[in-house]
């Protein structure tokens, strides 16, 4: 891979890590019509790219190489479940000194097997029945010409994004998938190969990316993604967040051309490779942490943003707990065995 390219990837994972931040700020005035509504509405529409991002970054890494399936398990596999203990034992251990407990260790064993403990950590989860697909993925991919690969894309995003917001509206289309046997092109693993899809034809010699397109494209179909919310909102008269799904059509196609957008103004930031290769190492650590600092940070931005708009509130707070996140991740980091979890 050429060093050009790996600044740019870095850079992609960091804007993800604080566009989830975003997100999740936003949310919390999502669920209910009020004066702030329209603005969260904005701002998650422009971030719904997050997790797609992340796991574009995991295919451009990851597909190009022929790679035997336990070496991989060994050497990548493995590597998702010391997080993911560290940090289900964390919210646990928060939770219950919050009186919001398991009702004991064996308790808690049991609710950490049968899922995330605390909302954001469902990504963690999600990785490992990804990660188990992705040698094989990898070959399929390797050995798939040009129009192997566009016929995949295509059918998976028919199969997994068009075909479930088309059944919300015309139920008949419910089964559709199951009927049909279709469960091969269903889930977020189909953004592990349009991530590499995508930066194969970025990084080959002929490829040609226009800036000005891809913030086009970012804009009208993160906009799109705001308006029909707001629409289908409206119309039912409470908010309805289908169109904010990572699997929405609109939401695919913000994802690709910020994807592509990072990567490239990211080949052109060489002078900050230092600085982004820092900040890329921290955002694991960022993306588990930010949920307690964002609860414990409340209790002081609370009574101080109460009546003030989301419009200046939400980018602000979003910025403040990113950074905040930042700082213990990055000292935790200096201790080299500790790397493994944050």
């Amino acid at each position: 891979m050429l060093k050009d390219y790996s600044v740019g990837l870095n850079l992609a994972r960091v804007v993800a890590c604080l566009m989830v931040i975003f997100l999740h700020v936003s949310a919390a005035g999502i669920g209910v019509f009020d004066e702030g509504w329209i603005y969260s509405n904005i701002y998650d529409s422009f971030v719904r790219s997050c997790v797609p991002i992340f796991l574009m970054i995991s295919g451009a890494l990851m597909l190009g190489k022929n790679q035997d399936a336990l070496d991989f398990y060994k050497r990548r596999f493995l590597r998702i479940f010391p997080p993911l203990v560290f940090w289900s034992v964390f919210y646990v251990v928060w939770k219950a000194s919050m009186g919001v407990g398991y009702g004991g260790i064996l308790a808690s064993v049991v609710a950490i097997v049968k899922g995330p403990v605390y909302y954001h950590l469902w990504y963690l989860y999600a990785l490992v029945g990804i990660y188990l697909f992705i040698p094989f993925m990898s070959k399929i991919y390797l050995n798939s010409s040009d129009t192997d690969k566009n016929v995949y894309v295509f059918v998976w995003f028919l199969v997994a994004c068009v075909v479930p917001i088309a059944s919300y509206f015309y139920h008949d289309l419910a089964d559709f998938s199951s009927i049909y046997g279709l469960s091969s092109f269903i889930g977020l693993a189909g953004y592990v190969f349009l991530g590499a899809y995508v930066f194969e034809r970025i990084s080959s010699a002929n490829s040609s990316v226009s800036v000005k397109t891809e913030v086009v494209v970012f804009m009208f179909s993160s906009g799109l993604t705001a308006l029909l919310t707001y629409a289908l909102s409206v119309n039912e008269g409470s908010p309805n967040q289908l169109f904010y799904s990572y699997l929405s059509p609109v939401v695919v196609f913000s994802s690709v051309s910020a994807f592509k957008l990072l990567v490239v103004l990211g080949a052109r930031c060489t002078r900050l490779s230092k600085v982004l290769g820092v900040l890329s190492g921290c955002t694991l650590g960022v993306y588990c942490i930010h949920v307690f600092v964002m609860n414990r940070f409340s209790l002081i931005y609370g009574p101080i943003v109460e009546g003030h708009s989301n419009l200046w509130v939400i980018p602000v707070l979003s910025v403040s707990i990113f950074i905040l996140s930042i700082i213990p991740v990055y000292i935790l980091r200096m201790v080299k065995p500790l790397r493994q979890i944050v």
